[in-house]
Formats: structure tokens, sequence, C-alpha cells
């Protein structure tokens, strides 16, 4: 019985009097050192700012703002389509033309950007001259639109409206559509939710004049019950404006053996000439302020001279960088007027001419928020880190509006000039961590 005991109480004793032999327990071979973060607002490494305008013009933008804000902005739009002729081949091979007879038209306008809940929000439609160009400003072409409205829309009604979705309408339209009490037709875009509307025009709205070459040229206004702005797409875009001439004209019958003409029908497609849009009041000049936006778009370029030691990554990882700006006043407008700036880095410092880097992972972006006078921030870690890795990269930057000169918004910054509010970067960096030597 007495050896029953001897074995376990020793063994027991020598498990509690095993120490490990093995090197890296801890603290005796653990470093002390401790991670160190820090957050620092750079207040004077941006430096030689400036704004330079002349970008996008209206005329060659992707959309066409279009905006009643009385005392802020007014602003329209106006389209010229291209030639229409008055003669066609009766059949294929003929050598000789006949007269045509139009029936009616449709005129299409894709609206890329709308308020989503403005109450009779309504397009007007107006006959300007076909001599509208470049040159055509607010104020030469008021007149035409203080004129008789030649036909308006209520989008809103249509979008209230049941959809028709029959197959005869699909196979027509290729979707479904809404249709109100005058023809006109509005179809929603599933992919982007955008809203393609088309007037339905008599002869009597819209001759086809011979002196004109057939062409024709509209301009749009918007209303509603507050204050409406939308964005029309241009001839830049996928969905540009386009219009439709349905006709008839006698022609051969080519069923029957008889030569007797019938009556044949027949519609033609011609696209836009020229578009664009005008607005009053003009954007202003630039002053000693950062500009970004407006038409022609403005943009501005930042330099950014980076402290030495962010530059060294094997001292120092940049863990976030923000590029502090602060508004000079808010920009006035209707909250779906909001729009996108974007940073992108400069391939090479050559002021206004200054090549833009295409690596979008490096850009920086925020959206602008009308009637907000807060302090913009934009991320640029991404950017600051490949300035960091890469010594031979420009460390400038350009702010440009997205999309550009679409409409009348400009947002002003404080620029270095004003010690006060200047541009400042905000960067949160943490030291390697320095182990010792075994």
């Amino acid at each position: 019985m007495t050896r029953r005991w001897i074995w376990p109480a020793l063994l027991a004793a020598a498990a509690c009097s095993e120490q490990t032999t093995a090197p890296g327990v801890c603290p005796n071979f653990c470093p002390s050192g401790a991670i160190n973060i820090q957050d620092t607002i750079f207040t004077s490494i941006v430096n030689r700012d400036s704004s330079y305008g002349g970008f996008v013009p209206n005329y060659s933008a992707e959309g066409m703002g279009v905006t009643d804000l009385p005392g802020i902005i007014d602003s329209r739009a106006f389209v010229t389509f291209d030639t229409m002729s008055r003669r066609v081949r009766a059949k294929a091979g003929d050598t000789t033309t006949v007269p045509i007879t139009v029936d009616s038209i449709r005129v299409r306008m894709t609206i890329l950007r709308r308020p989503t809940h403005e109450p009779n929000l309504r397009l007007k439609l107006y006959r300007l001259p076909t001599s509208v160009d470049t040159t055509s400003d607010f104020a030469s072409l008021a007149p035409y639109f203080t004129s008789p409205v030649l036909d308006s829309m209520n989008v809103s009604t249509l979008l209230a409206l049941p959809a028709k979705g029959d197959t005869q309408t699909v196979r027509l339209w290729g979707d479904s559509i809404r249709v109100d009490s005058a023809g006109n037709v509005l179809q929603i875009n599933r992919t982007d939710s955008t809203l393609t509307v088309y007037f339905l025009l008599d002869t009597l709205q819209t001759p086809l004049v011979e002196a004109d070459t057939g062409r024709v040229a509209y301009g749009i206004r918007v209303g509603a019950d507050s204050f409406p702005s939308v964005t029309l797409a241009t001839s830049e875009t996928s969905s540009p404006p386009q219009i439709r001439w349905f006709y008839h004209y006698l022609g051969p019958d080519t069923v029957a053996t008889k030569t007797d003409t019938i009556t044949l029908h027949a519609n033609r497609i011609v696209g836009p000439r020229f578009d664009s849009f005008v607005f009053s009041p003009p954007t202003p000049p630039l002053d000693s302020n950062l500009a970004v936006g407006g038409v022609p778009s403005v943009r501005s370029l930042l330099r950014i001279a980076l402290p030495t030691f962010l530059r060294d990554t094997t001292r120092v990882d940049v863990v976030r960088a923000t590029l502090i700006l602060v508004p000079e006043s808010a920009v006035p407008g209707v909250p779906s007027d909001s729009f996108r700036i974007l940073a992108r880095p400069v391939l090479a410092d050559l002021g206004g001419k200054s090549p833009l880097g295409t690596t979008s992972t490096l850009f920086g972006s925020t959206y602008i928020h009308i009637n907000s006078p807060d302090t913009v921030r934009i991320e640029l870690t991404a950017m600051v880190r490949a300035w960091a890795v890469d010594t031979s990269m420009t460390t400038a930057f350009i702010l440009g509006a997205v999309p550009e000169a679409t409409s009348y918004q400009q947002i002003r910054f404080y620029s270095t000039r004003a010690p006060a509010l200047r541009p400042s970067l905000q960067v949160t960096y943490v030291h390697r961590f320095q182990f010792g030597v075994p």
C-alpha cells in the first residue's frame, strides 16, 4: 500500500519544478518600445496654388444645365438639328426623287439629373432660329424664350401614369413607356434611372422649311412649383438629342403588277448639329481664391512641399492624408445641384497645362453640397503614399469638377494668400517599430 502513492507524488514534483530552456520567453526577449502614432495638420506645405480657366466650354460638355432659380441663376439649353431633305427616292436605284409630306415629328431629350420629389416638373420647348451657334449668349436668345411656348411636358404627371408594357409597345419602343393625352412619351432607363422624353409635334408647330435646308432649332426651359433644375444629355453622350421625322410620299406599287403609285410611309432620324446652354448671371472672373467648376470649366493646381521624413518609408508609414479646404461661401442652388470634385495627381508641373495622371486608385474625391458652407475634406491617402514610395513623382495635383462645364455651379476656396484660412494637409502617420539587436 505504501508504494501506490510514491510514484504519483514524484511525478507531480517533477512537473512543478520543470523550466523551459527555449529562447523567446517574454518579457525577457520582447522589445521594450511602443508604436508611436502621430496626427499633424501641416498648414504651410501647400504652396504656389493657382486657378486656371477655359478647359471645357458649355458647347463641349456632357450635359446642359437647365435651371430657373429667381435671384440666383436662369439657365436655358438649345439644340440645332441637322439637315432634313424634302425629297426622297421612291425606290432603290432611282435617279429621280419625289417630294415628301411631313406628318409629325418627335423630339427626343434625355434627362440625366433631376430633383426626384419636385411637383409639376415641366420641360418647355421653344422655336429658335437655326443660326444659333457658339457666339449665342443669354441676351441674344432671351427674346425667343419670351415668345409663346411651342410645347410643354409635365414630367411629374407622366411619371405618375401607369406604364404601358404590352407586346406591341415593347416591340416598337424597346421597353415600357408612359404617354400623356398630348401624345408625349416618357421612358425610364432601367440601368441608370435617367429619363428619356419625346415631344410630339405637328407640322404647324414645326414646319419643314426648304430655305433652312430642313434644319430646326429648339430652346428648352424648365418649370415647377418651386425651384427646378435639371441636366439634359448632349451630343457628347451616348443618348444625344434626336429628332425623328414621320412623312409620306407617292411611290410605285411593288406588290401588284399595275404601275399606279401608292402612298408610302417612312421616317428618318436626324441627330444634333450643335447643342449648348446659356445662363445669367455669368460666372464671375477669377480672383485670389481657388475656383473649381463653372463654365467654361475652371481647375485649381495645388503643389505640396511634403516633409522629407514623410517620404522616408524606412522610418515612417502614412496611415491617412486628408486635404482641408475652407469655402469662401456656400454654393447657391437647390440640393439636386450638388456636384463632385476630383483631385488627380499631375505627371509634370506645367501649370495649367500639366498632364493629368490616369491611375484612378490615386484619385481623391468628395461631393460639394449646395448651400453648405462647411469645410471640405478630400481623402488623399493613396496619393501621398505613392509620393512617399516614388520620390521622382511630382507632388502636385489638380482639383476639377466631374463632369465639367455641365452647369453654372462653381465653388471657391481660400488660397494660400489667406494665411488664416489657407489649404492644409492633415496627415496621420506612424513611426516604424525599431526592433532591438539580439
